[in-house]
This record gives structure tokens, sequence and C-alpha cells, in this order.
């Protein structure tokens, strides 16, 4: 099915006046401590009457409060440690989702001033404080150490869907400067004298408000600052080297992290499952959809670390193996292979070599940017000495200006001309000035092995062409209404085939027939409709996707995807997204949908190559919107040759194939129109879509 050029892609624009949704700015505090119950406050828009927090783990529930907007949370002693998604909901549906943390920590909320030195708030070794930056200004704390003492000291902003960029500062007991990050919102300190510290906080801009919170945590506890090597085969257990501090029974591991501060390093043993997780702790670009694996959280008689994202090798991965850094260092390679490295030290650069013959064909890949770290990775084939490909970050941005899928992360095709001995470099294009043992890579050189993942997302077609904004949004549907998702397909090794849609968890009342991405396209809409006396629900839903590579079958679940915060136009601030954790879908039932079209019968059509098709259709009005709707088809191949038609209590869509050169076969068509109305007394401009309609194109016999 094509997304309908004419409604997504005028001057690609999306947001509008479309008809009022719940949004949840924030969540205070955005966690607690697993097993404890917590008193956690929202904002947002149009949740006047919210009366329910869905969780994205069901280990999680809450009690409304009697004051607005206020819960009771209860996190189960069984959710693990981790990172979930939260949505406010009501009875006009759910909301747009923002974090919350389950850690591991005793946890404190800001209750009074603390943006003067003379009332810091106290911090206690190993503990976890929740507070909100003001606008202009520091918040500050003190916390004792020992001479010698090893803390981590962690403010979690943008994990939390925080605008904050924080800055931290430790100050002796002088209140003189001791250290400080300004990037990554992380200090690993080491006391100089027993005494009493003080830390200050700020945003980087001095920003600040109820949007820019924060979860600070100072722990003796075991903090992983990367794993080596970030793959492994799935359904093994396999040995992996952890780097970090605070790990019981390491060793020094004569390397140091970005600041300066010696790691340590331990190894051990990790089952590798055998099936990816979807919804993996803290990797959530929107381009990280193709990287897939699990999460992997370190537990040690001292606490439970920070987690790490391990992917999936294709085979054994080989290790670097220094140094590789000229021609003639060159690390021996057997195809196919995964190689896991580093871009460190500072202006590291990586040789490789291996044999191919004549015709032989491999994709050569690197994950880094996609891993969530800061690199722009490069590579370059040779033979002797004559450059042959090279490949830099791809600039494929499949989901456009509002979700952004664009990563640093080169892929090339390489086909051997003739035999011999080939050599790949890598390198980051900046990392003259990096100097940071965790920007590692995964260099994969593969057949070739067609494939695709999936997002999903819900966006609301433009209203007008200057429209340039974007803002969060959920799935809702409403009695007699059809909702859309957009599907983005992220096709790899040239996979250009037809990717089939389907969904599983529709509660009672919901439809929605199959639908597909077309072959060599990238996206496409999947509509739900929900009958017009429908109970209210909210529930997780499955969006699979399958294809057939040859005679391989491949099967994957759509990611969902988001916007965290509304921008007022991408031209001057880049849309910020993230990939969510579920993908839930909200049936509204005290409201109807204002507008319906829909077929007088439901049933599969038929026509025949070279005829006509008449398709009786019928719209409902239920609220202020007379305009009449101009209809256009979307969703078989050749269907944009349709010509708009104007539909008012009723109308028919005459398809003909002699104009329309839809292919044989089976296809879910669908029309959709926008108008403009009152709903609630308000003006709106809505996008109608009818409810999906199968056809069968028949071929011609002879």
């Amino acid at each position: 099915m094509a997304i309908p050029c004419a409604l997504f892609f005028i001057a690609a624009n999306l947001v509008s006046a479309q008809l009022p949704s719940l949004t949840l700015a924030t969540v205070f505090p955005a966690g607690g401590r697993s097993g404890t119950e917590v008193e956690l406050a929202v904002t947002g828009g149009s949740i006047e009457e919210i009366d329910q927090l869905y969780f994205s783990h069901p280990g999680i529930t809450a009690k409304k409060k009697p004051e607005p907007n206020a819960f009771t949370v209860t996190i189960g002693g069984e959710v693990p440690v981790g990172t979930y998604d939260v949505r406010v909901a009501s009875k006009f549906g759910v909301s747009n989702p923002r974090v919350f943390v389950v850690g591991d920590l005793p946890e404190s909320v800001e209750s009074k001033p603390n943006d003067k030195p003379e009332t810091a708030a106290e911090l206690s070794g190993d503990s976890l404080f929740n507070g909100v930056v003001a606008a202009a200004a520091f918040d500050f704390f003190k916390f004792n150490a020992k001479k010698g003492e090893r803390l981590s000291v962690e403010c979690m902003a943008a994990g939390i869907d925080s605008r904050l960029s924080p800055v931290l500062a430790i100050l002796d007991p002088a209140g003189r400067e001791l250290d400080a990050s300004r990037l990554n919102g992380l200090l690993d300190f080491i006391a100089p004298a027993d005494g009493i510290y003080g830390l200050r906080l700020n945003d980087l801009t001095f920003a600040g408000g109820p949007e820019y919170g924060y979860r600070l945590a100072i722990r003796s506890g075991p903090r992983v600052e990367f794993v080596f090597p970030s793959a492994g085969v799935r359904g093994t257990k396999s040995r992996f080297t952890l780097f970090g501090t605070h790990l019981p029974g390491s060793s020094q591991a004569n390397i140091s992290a970005a600041g300066g501060r010696a790691l340590e390093k331990l190894e051990v043993e990790i089952d590798v499952p055998s099936a990816g997780e979807t919804r993996v702790d803290g990797l959530c670009g929107a381009g990280s959809v193709m990287a897939e694996g699990f999460s992997f959280r370190f537990k040690g008689a001292n606490g439970v670390a920070n987690p790490q994202f391990i992917g999936f090798a294709e085979g054994p991965v080989a290790l670097e193996q220094e140094p590789n850094n000229r021609p003639e260092q060159a690390q021996k390679l057997d195809l196919p292979c995964e190689v896991a490295g580093q871009f460190y030290p500072a202006a590291d650069s990586d040789c490789f070599s291996f044999e191919a013959k004549k015709g032989d064909v491999y994709w050569v890949e690197i994950f880094s940017a996609r891993l969530g770290l800061p690199t722009s990775p490069f590579l370059l084939i040779q033979r002797e000495k004559a450059d042959i490909q090279e490949a830099y970050g791809s600039d494929a941005n499949l989901g456009g200006p509002r979700f952004n899928t664009v990563n640093g992360d080169p892929v090339l095709r390489f086909e051997s001309k003739e035999d011999g001995l080939y050599r790949v470099t890598v390198r980051d294009l900046f990392g003259n000035a990096r100097n940071d043992p965790r920007n590692g890579y995964r260099l994969v050189i593969r057949k070739e092995k067609p494939d695709f993942q999936l997002a999903a997302l819900v966006e609301f077609p433009p209203s007008k062409p200057d429209d340039r904004g974007a803002a969060p949004r959920a799935l809702i549907l409403r009695g007699g209404g059809t909702s859309a998702v957009r599907v983005i397909a992220f096709r790899q090794d040239n996979f250009g085939g037809e990717i089939d849609l389907n969904v599983e968890g529709l509660p009672p009342g919901v439809t929605s027939l199959p639908s597909k991405i077309p072959a060599g396209k990238t996206e496409a809409l999947l509509l739900l409709t929900a009958a017009e006396s429908v109970q209210r629900s909210i529930g997780a839903m499955r969006i699979i996707g399958k294809a057939k590579a040859g005679s391989i079958d491949l099967a994957h679940d759509a990611r969902g995807g988001t916007v965290t915060w509304n921008i007022a136009d991408y031209n001057n601030d880049p849309v910020p997204v993230r990939l969510t954790r579920d993908f839930p879908l909200a049936v509204n039932a005290a409201e109807t949908a204002p507008v319906s079209v829909d077929p007088l019968e439901v049933k599969q059509w038929e026509i025949a190559v070279g005829g006509k098709l008449e398709i009786p259709l019928k719209i409902t009005r239920r609220d202020e919107f007379k305009e009449v709707l101009k209809l256009k088809a979307y969703g078989a191949p050749g269907i944009e040759a349709f010509k708009e038609f104007d539909a008012d209590a009723a109308a028919t869509a005459t398809i003909d194939l002699a104009a329309v050169k839809i292919p044989p076969g089976t296809h879910t068509i669908y029309f959709s129109a926008l108008t403009k109305g009152k709903f609630k007394g308000k003006d709106v401009t809505l996008t109608v879509y009818s409810a999906p309609i199968e056809i069968v194109v028949k071929a011609e016999t002879k």
C-alpha cells in the first residue's frame, strides 16, 4: 500500500489542527526503585480527565489520587531494573510515551529549593535524587567521601525524555571546582581526601523549567563503560570483557576512560538469546532499527550496572589486533566475518586484508553510530595501492524531516573484479579529536543477505503546505472511525520484495485488513477501523511484516517510533525522535468519529484487467463537518492515476482499469480526504480515511 503522497508529502508537512488528543509532557519523578511505591505527578495537554497510567511493563501499576494529575505508582519487585515507557490515558484515548526508569538505589525527590550552596541537598552514598532545574539557576548537592573512594556521578536527562543538557561540577569543601563534565552528565570521581564535597548541576544553556527534569545518581557500585566485543552469536554462551569501575573480581585494564580515569576489566560469560528484543534499553535512535540485539546488565554483589547493548553477529566475532594502523600491518581476515574494533586511541586507523576471487560479492558495513556512539565511520577498500570503493555514513532519510533516520554508518556492496588480496581500512572521520575507548565498531563483511526491519509511527497529514511542525502523537480510534499507522521499511542488501503487513492483538470491534509495502518501496499506511459501538480499551498491538527473499521466509515485528517534543519548524530545529518500547492502541468509546467513509458492502471486490469496478460509498457525518469530501484513492500500485472525486452523503467510486493500471493480484485500497469543520465548538482540519477495501484484479484469460 503506498502512502497517500498528496496528503503525506505535500511539502513533506504534517502537524495540523487535527482532532484533540492527549499529550504527555512530563512525569515526575521519572522513575523509582524496584519493589516500592512512588508518588507521581504528570503534566500535558488535554489531560484534565485522565484516570489511568499505562506502562510498557505489566508489573508497574498506578492508582489515581484525589489530586489532579497525581498517581500512586507501584513497582513490583519482579520488575527488572531497566527503562520503560509510561503514557496517560482517559476515556478519550492515550498519550505519547515518556520514560520511566526502574532502579535499584534508594531514591529521594526534590521537596525544597537547593539553588544555593548553603541549601544544598544532601546525598547519601549509593542513592538517587529526582529533581528539576530552574532557568538561569544551579542545583547544589553535598556528599561525604573518604580519601581514595571512587564514585560514579551520573545525571540522566536525555535518557528520560528531558530537555536538560546537564553540566556537572564537583567542588571541594572550599567551593573550588575539582572536576567537571559538560558533555554526557557523567563524572568518575576519586576523593583526594576525607571530607564533604559539593556537586553543582545546571543546564548547558541555563534553560530550565518542568521539562528539565533529571535523575542524579551517586554510586560506588558497578559501572560498565563498554563491553568488548559488542556482538555475539545468537543462542550461544560467549565470553565478553567488561570495562568499567567497581567490577568485583576485576583487574586493571591499562586503559583510561575519556576523563582520564583508569578502567578495570572483567571477563564474563553471557548467554546470548536466540531472539532479539525490540524494546532494548538505551538504544533508541531512529536509525538504530537495523541494530538487532539485546540489553545486558552486569549484576554484582555490589549492585546492578548500567545497560549495555550487545548486537547479534552472523558468525564468530574476530577481535581487532593492534598494531594494524598501516597497510603493511593489516590484520588478515577470512570471509565472511565480523570484527569487533575500537576507534581508539585518537586518530586511530585500522587496516584489514582478505582474499577474494573474481566475481565474489560481499556487503561491507560498519555498526557504530547506530549503536548510539558519537562517531562518523569511514571505510575504504583497496587492491594493492589503488582505491576501489569508499563509503561514508548513509544519508538515506526514510522517515523524512519528522522522523529522521539518517545515521553515520557506511555500507557498500563490494564485487571483486579479479582474484587477489584486498584491504579495507576503517576510521572515524573526526577521530583526531576523540580519545575514548568506548567508541567501538563492528565491521561486518558478509555474503548477500536480503532482509528488512520495520518502524511504525503515528503521523497526521498536513493541513496546509507550509506546515513544518512536529508533535508527539498516539494511536487513537473513535467509534466508527479509521486511523492510520505509517510503517517504514529499512531494507538490507538490496532487498526489494514486497512486505506483507498484518496486525495482532486488536481489541473487540477493531479490524484491520492486511496491507503491504510494495516491491521497491519503503513505506505504507496500515489502516485500523472501529465499529460504531465499541468499548474503551488500551493495549499493545503487534505489527508484523512478512516477506520472501528467494526461498527464505522473513518475518519481523515493527518497532514503535515517536516524536519526543513539539517543534514549530523542522527547518530551524531538528525533530527529536526515538524508538518506543511498545505500540499501544487506545479505543475511545466516549466519542464517535466526526466523519466516516465506508463501502456499502464489506466484501472482496473483483475486477478483470481492463474492466471497470464500481464501489458504492456511504459518508456518515456526526458533527459539524459540512464540506463535500474530495476523495482520492490510495493503496495499490498504479492507483495514483485515479482522479479525485466529490462525495457528499453518498458516492460511487469508479475504478477504470483501462486508465488505472493496477496489476493482477489482491490489493487493499482506501480513500482519503482533507476536510474542515467544528469539533466541540473548535475549528479543526481533519484527515478522513475510509475503511480499507480489498480488491482482486484478475488477469486476462486466453
